[in-house]
C-alpha cells in the first residue's frame, strides 16, 4: 500500500511519499516531552517510569529503553547543547483498529530549548474545552486534540494561558502544564482523579514541598478555590511560569526560589 501526502494544494510533481504508521492513523502512542543538557535527560528516571506506565496502560507489550535515547543525544549533540526532545512512542505494524502486534516504534524530534516565561500575563478559565476521563488519563497520549483545540481558543482569545476544568467541573491543569496555587502559604494542586496529566516537573515540585516540610493537598478543587488563591503558577519540565492576572483577578507573582531551582541548569 502507498499513501501520499501534499500540504494545501496539490502538486502531483512534488508530491512525497508518507510513511504510514499507527501513530498518524489513529494516535496509537504515547510521547515524553523533556529536556537534554549536560549530556544528560535532566529527570530520567522519571520520564523513563512514566514511558513505561503508558505502555502498560495502552497495552503495548515492549518497554522502550530511553537510555538509547540519550546516548543517541549525547552522540550526536555533545554535552554542550541544551535541548528540548519530544520522544514518540507508538505501537508497531499497520492494521485497522486491531493491531497487528503490540510492539513499538520510537521517533524523536529535537528542537532548541525555550525556558517557560516566569510570568504570564493574561489567563482564563475554559468554559467549553475539558479534560474527560479514560482509562489511560494522565499519560501523554499522541491524540492531544483536547490541549490543540484549547490552545486554538486561547490565541483566540489572545490569551497567555488557559485553565482547563475535567468532566465534573473541577479545576484539573493549563493548556501545556500542570497548576498549582497558594493560599495562606499552603499549596495545593489538582489530583489525578481530575485527568490531569502525571506531571514530570509536577512530581518535582511535590516532592520538594514533601521534603521541606511544605503542605501540598492534592485533592478535587472548584474554581472558586482556585480563584480565592494568592498565588496561582503552572508548571511542566521546562519551568514555572505564574499567573499575574485569572480572568479579573490580580495574583502574586513573586517566585519562589527553591521551586524556580528545580529546574535551573
Amino acid at each position: 500500500m502507498r499513501q501520499f501526502f501534499k500540504n494545501n494544494t496539490i502538486n502531483f510533481s512534488e508530491v512525497q511519499e508518507l510513511p504510514i504508521n499507527r501513530a498518524f492513523l489513529f494516535g496509537d502512542g504515547l510521547f515524553e516531552t523533556m529536556v537534554f543538557t549536560n549530556g544528560r535527560i535532566r529527570f530520567h528516571e522519571d520520564h523513563q517510569e512514566r514511558a513505561n506506565n503508558g505502555c502498560i496502560k495502552l497495552k503495548i507489550d515492549t518497554e522502550p529503553d530511553l537510555n538509547n535515547v540519550s546516548k543517541l543525544l549525547l552522540n550526536t549533540f555533545g554535552k554542550t547543547s541544551t535541548l528540548r526532545v519530544r520522544w514518540n512512542i507508538f505501537r508497531s505494524g499497520i492494521g485497522k483498529y486491531s493491531p497487528m502486534d503490540n510492539k513499538h516504534n520510537e521517533h524523536l524530534v529535537v528542537t532548541d530549548f525555550q525556558a517557560s516565561p516566569l510570568v504570564k500575563n493574561k489567563a482564563y478559565i475554559s468554559n467549553d474545552i475539558q479534560v474527560n476521563g479514560t482509562p489511560w488519563s494522565g499519560t501523554k497520549t499522541l491524540n492531544a486534540l483536547t490541549y490543540v483545540l484549547a490552545n486554538i481558543e486561547r490565541q483566540e482569545k489572545q490569551m497567555d494561558d488557559v485553565i482547563l476544568l475535567d468532566d465534573k467541573g473541577y479545576v484539573s491543569e493549563g493548556g501545556s502544564a500542570n497548576i498549582f496555587w497558594v493560599k495562606n502559604n499552603k499549596y495545593y494542586t489538582p489530583s489525578l482523579q481530575t485527568n490531569c496529566i502525571a506531571g514530570i516537573g509536577r512530581k518535582q515540585i511535590i516532592n520538594q514541598l514533601k521534603t521541606s516540610g511544605i503542605i501540598c493537598q492534592l485533592d478535587t478543587f472548584g474554581k472558586e478555590e482556585l480563584m480565592n488563591a494568592d498565588q496561582v503558577f503552572v508548571s511542566n519540565v521546562t519551568g514555572i511560569s505564574y499567573l499575574q492576572r485569572i480572568d479579573n483577578k490580580i495574583f502574586d507573582t513573586k517566585p519562589e526560589s527553591a521551586l524556580i531551582s528545580l529546574f535551573s541548569f
